[in-house]
């Protein structure tokens, strides 16, 4: 590769980057006005999936399909509500107080649509490998107390339901959106 080659290709990571910055500045200054409340339901639905995890795999496997309809459709929640206060804003200063997307906003700044969805995943995945590992304990100690055995399963189970299934609905959503 030629110098203009390695020169461009630096500029372009370096413009990306830049991008970044721009977002997390605006989201920063979102969230001053929002405040904690945006993170509420999200932190009730997670509160509700690590409830969750308290039923080994093993059991769920056995049991009534409505447990089973519950795990599958809370991850989906929590993942929606997480990414809520970064995709939607309130326009408090129009008369009917109406919602629209961030990227609304900020499409009028040089940010790109792949840095946006970029840092939302980002701050999707930060949330969820947490809650992740949260539910992996959870799963893993009331097996070993309630069955007397853990099994790669009841990891598997944790962060199948806790991590990968709840970025996949999140990254569908920012791309659809």
């Amino acid at each position: 590769m030629n110098s203009y080659g390695n020169e461009a290709f630096r500029n372009k990571k370096e413009r990306e980057k830049e991008e970044r910055a721009r977002i997390r500045a605006f989201d920063k200054d979102l969230f001053s006005y929002t405040g904690q409340i945006a993170w509420f339901l999200a932190g009730l639905f997670s509160f509700i999936l690590l409830a969750l995890m308290v039923i080994p795999v093993q059991e769920i496997a056995r049991g009534e399909g409505a447990i089973r309809a519950m795990c599958i459709m809370m991850p989906g929640w929590a993942s929606y509500f997480v990414l809520l206060p970064y995709v939607n804003v309130t326009d408090s200063l129009t008369p009917r107080q109406k919602n629209s997307g961030t990227y609304r906003k900020l499409k009028y700044l040089p940010v790109s649509k792949k840095q946006y969805r970029r840092v939302r995943m980002a701050y999707l995945f930060r949330f969820l490998w947490k809650l992740a590992l949260i539910g992996v304990v959870i799963q893993c100690v009331v097996a070993a107390a309630d069955l007397k055995s853990v099994t790669v399963w009841n990891v598997l189970y944790a962060i199948g339901i806790l991590l990968v299934y709840p970025l996949f609905l999140g990254w569908l959503w920012l791309f659809t959106s």
